[in-house]
């Protein structure tokens, strides 16, 4: 008589595996958390119709009988079965910061080769739906994308909203997540520790010190995805350091780069407002005043003369409307008109509210003198691409 089979008792777990277990079970609840948050942004282009040559489709095979052209599956000349006439370009990751539809991502993944935007644009919920969207604002330099959701043709989609929190809380060695969802049924989650702060808040020049080093390996389609603390809070948006149109993979060194929190927050609250898609651009970039003191040392810093309140202009580009009026470094800017500036995220807010075209007025600060000065803002041209 054959003896039954037995099913083997589940060893207890260690205190060691309880701890483990403990942390995996945070990882858990933060991936409940945030995943019904997190979408695919997809970008079509328009396909040409293709004619069919009714003789090669009724080609006689040898034994008198009408043949397929070919064998193989029949396919619709590149054509998307969501969206006859289109063919999907590419397709990145994004997430939901307002219930009414807006999505945040990386534009890069949106570009045509030639840099064009595309000629239509959807966004996938986590739940499946599907809405098609378009881009309200964008800031180029920095690759962030304002997507907003406006037709549903598949049933609107309960759109889960993201909270910010604080990039600047972070410290080596914290546990950071990173979610994506890529075209098609997979999705990304990778855990990793969060490595290094930026060292510059600004962008306009030195664009690889603003991001955000976190110890993690994405997938290209995983960028515009968000990087969150173990509250689910959003803490940056991973991104390429480098940014080419559509999904360009780059080297993997098992690091991986976020747009911060703190910078992204402020850009997304002053472009929806202009609904803007241009670079507004005076022609220098800033270092706030903890920033000149870790570069400079604190002493250097206190021996500095300086107002009570602004930020140092850094660098001068040539030619630029802040050069051609002879804006120097070292100047402190303090008002960029009724708004006091008191970190670089004031200057960004201001900068982009008043928008490209607008002529404004600086406060500054020069070797103990205080004097205005009226300039236009202006669109970055491609000569000032920041470092």
């Amino acid at each position: 008589m054959a003896q039954q089979a037995t099913t083997p008792t589940p060893a207890p777990l260690t205190p060691a595996r309880e701890r483990a277990s403990e942390v995996q079970q945070a990882f858990a609840e933060v991936a409940r958390q945030v995943l019904p948050s997190v979408v695919t942004v997809r970008a079509f282009v328009r396909v040409p119709a293709k004619p069919v040559d009714p003789a090669e489709a009724n080609a006689e095979a040898s034994n008198g009988e009408k043949a397929m052209a070919a064998a193989g599956w029949e396919v619709a000349g590149e054509q998307t079965e969501d969206y006859p006439g289109f063919k999907l370009l590419a397709a990145g990751s994004g997430f939901v910061v307002d219930a009414k539809g807006e999505v945040l991502t990386c534009l890069n993944a949106l570009k045509q080769p030639d840099g064009s935007m595309p000629d239509l644009l959807d966004v996938e919920a986590n739940d499946g739906s599907r809405m098609i969207a378009e881009i309200v604002g964008s800031e180029p330099t920095v690759n962030l994308a304002i997507v907003q959701c406006t037709v549903f043709p598949t049933g609107k989609s309960q759109l889960v909203p993201l909270r910010f929190g604080d990039s600047d809380a972070l410290e080596t060695g914290h546990w950071v997540l990173g979610f994506g969802d890529p075209s098609g049924p997979d999705k990304f989650l990778g855990t990793g520790t969060f490595i290094a702060l930026p060292t510059r808040d600004c962008y306009q020049d030195y664009l690889s010190a603003f991001f955000l080093q976190v110890a993690m390996v994405a997938p290209p389609q995983a960028y515009g995805g968000p990087l969150v603390n173990l509250r689910g809070e959003v803490i940056g948006v991973l991104a390429p350091r480098h940014p080419q149109p559509g999904n360009v993979a780059e080297p993997r060194f098992g690091i991986e780069y976020a747009m911060p929190s703190k910078i992204v927050e402020g850009l997304w609250q002053s472009i929806r407002q202009v609904r803007s898609s241009k670079s507004p651009w005076l022609g220098f970039s800033v270092m706030s005043r903890a920033e000149i003191a870790a570069a400079r040392g604190i002493e250097a810093f206190q021996a500095m003369q300086k107002p009570k309140q602004g930020i140092l202009i850094e660098n001068v580009f040539h030619p630029s409307p802040a050069g051609n009026l002879g804006i120097l470094p070292g100047d402190f800017i303090m008002a960029l008109d009724s708004t006091t500036i008191f970190a670089p995220v004031d200057f960004q807010k201001a900068l982009y509210l008043a928008g490209v075209g607008k002529r404004v007025r600086l406060k500054l600060y020069r070797e103990g003198s205080v004097f205005e000065q009226e300039i236009q803002i202006e669109v970055r041209p491609p000569e000032a691409k920041p470092r």
